[in-house]
């Protein structure tokens, strides 16, 4: 909470087929986690708590891409939603924003996360509609 905040006003696409327009956030970008990282790794891994991952290209957390938030519509994030604190990556779908978040490790190879193993897209671009794998 001692980083630097921002709001943040997304659309947010999910895996069943639904968007809700215009929501509210206030995070911090993971550019300010990783501002002072030197890597040549071109993927992450997120780890959740509960044993949840969810795999991602670096390039898709870093740019203003990509925050781990921790109010939504101006209240403290509920636990079910996530809280105290989630990724939000609202490019993509709304499985790889992982809910409560502890860390993420930057890998030299993409591997698949929980739900990628369970026949999720592996990128899950919503605007290519990237549900499933094959898709």
């Amino acid at each position: 909470m001692a980083l630097p905040s921002e709001e943040i006003n997304v659309d947010i696409h999910c895996v069943t087929r639904w968007t809700k327009l215009g929501t509210h956030w206030r995070g911090v970008s993971l550019d300010t986690f990783f501002e002072e990282i030197e890597t040549d790794n071109e993927f992450a891994m997120v780890h959740s708590y509960g044993g949840y991952t969810t795999n991602l290209p670096l390039e898709d957390l870093v740019g203003g891409k990509a925050w781990i938030v921790y109010e939504h519509e101006g209240k403290p994030l509920h636990v079910e939603h996530g809280g105290p604190a989630r990724l939000l990556v609202p490019h993509l779908y709304f499985w790889k924003s992982a809910k409560w978040v502890k860390g993420i490790t930057m890998q030299r190879s993409d591997e698949p996360g929980f739900w990628e193993n369970f026949g999720y897209h592996n990128y899950g671009n919503p605007w290519r509609e990237e549900r499933y794998a094959g898709d």
